[in-house]
């Protein structure tokens, strides 16, 4: 029986410490809640800096950000407070706001207004996440310290490759027809433009292009070039090269000029002394150096354009040896001229 009445007095005071536990924690609560109703309802009295101006408050909300919206005051991207916004505020806290520099922001075509409280405009552009490319223009630079109400721009510049269709146009051969006069022209061959596959690299400033660049070509179809027979008698254009012209001899001479008109040697001249009318491109020889008949291309020795493919076509009592009369349609023409030395190309 004693044994039994010893167990029941150690079974009491586990009990007792269990109890004494419980009401601890109780209590612990109790005080927490407590205290935390009462921070709703006692006023504090707190000091606000904003951006330079102080004002005096009272409020009975517990966190700041709670305080905050109560007095109405906006934060804005780049504004810096003194105390986290999740603060327990304390009768007698100051909390001060740095308020962050408006930037106007012109990028991608619209103005807008960023806020920032960073030193440089690479700095504030990060902060409002802002991202650049990598080819992209910063005005007035990324390193610019930032000012209130201060004006930048970003200009989007790309760099991309851009693959077009082009027409190749066909070259244009001409034959010469020293049979036809200057103004006789005639398609032999009409022949075909190409078409080539053209990459190019395109650089643009917010979308407008201001450069590109041909970096590879692939024909596609081939051109076929164009014959063009054109009349050479009494033509004046200078040669494209003696290398194109079948050439028999070649001679130097002295050259005069005449004219049908009639104040020009001889008076009128109507008919050649091969039959041939008397035109531009019929020139006056000594037949027996130069034939009459033969083709000649006339080239200038003084630095003045060619006279052209002619033809011995007449003679003169004062045309021996190596002189040669050419054929002007003015009296002006041939006093311009005057006496010129020239090399004659006897041709095929």
């Amino acid at each position: 029986m004693k044994q039994m009445k010893f167990l029941n007095l150690n079974f009491v005071k586990s009990i007792s410490l269990r109890s004494i536990l419980v009401i601890v924690s109780a209590l612990i609560v109790i005080s927490t809640v407590s205290l935390t109703l009462i921070g709703f309802v006692v006023a504090k009295d707190i000091t606000i800096v904003d951006g330079g101006e102080t004002v005096k408050i009272t409020t009975t909300r517990i966190y700041v950000d709670e305080m905050l919206s109560e007095q109405g005051i906006v934060l804005n991207n780049g504004d810096r407070l003194s105390m986290p916004l999740n603060s327990v505020l304390r009768d007698g806290d100051q909390l001060i706001i740095k308020r962050g520099k408006n930037i106007y922001l012109t990028v991608d075509g619209a103005v807008q207004e960023i806020f920032s409280g960073a030193s440089t405009l690479r700095e504030a552009f990060a902060e409002n996440g802002i991202v650049l490319g990598p080819m992209d223009e910063v005005e007035p630079g990324l390193d610019m310290a930032v000012a209130s109400g201060m004006e930048a721009k970003i200009i989007r510049v790309t760099e991309s490759e851009v693959t077009e269709e082009t027409v190749v146009p066909r070259n244009v051969i001409y034959k010469p027809n020293d049979r036809q006069p200057a103004s006789y022209s005639k398609v032999l061959y009409e022949g075909r433009d190409g078409v080539a596959s053209v990459t190019y690299r395109v650089v643009t400033r917010d979308g407008v292009e201001i450069s590109r660049e041909e970096i590879a070509r692939v024909e596609t179809v081939s051109s076929i070039d164009q014959v063009v027979e054109r009349g050479m008698l009494g033509s004046a254009s200078v040669a494209a090269s003696t290398d194109n012209l079948v050439i028999k001899d070649t001679l130097q001479f002295s050259s005069t000029a005449y004219t049908a008109t009639p104040n020009g040697r001889g008076g009128f001249v109507e008919r050649t002394a091969s039959g041939r009318p008397a035109s531009y491109g019929v020139v006056a020889v000594d037949p027996r150096i130069i034939p009459l008949g033969t083709k000649l291309y006339i080239e200038s020795l003084d630095g003045s354009w060619d006279y052209g493919f002619a033809v011995a076509g007449d003679t003169g009592g004062a045309i021996k040896g190596k002189i040669i009369d050419l054929f002007f349609d003015t009296y002006n023409e041939c006093i311009q001229y005057g006496r010129r030395p020239i090399k004659v190309y006897i041709l095929e």
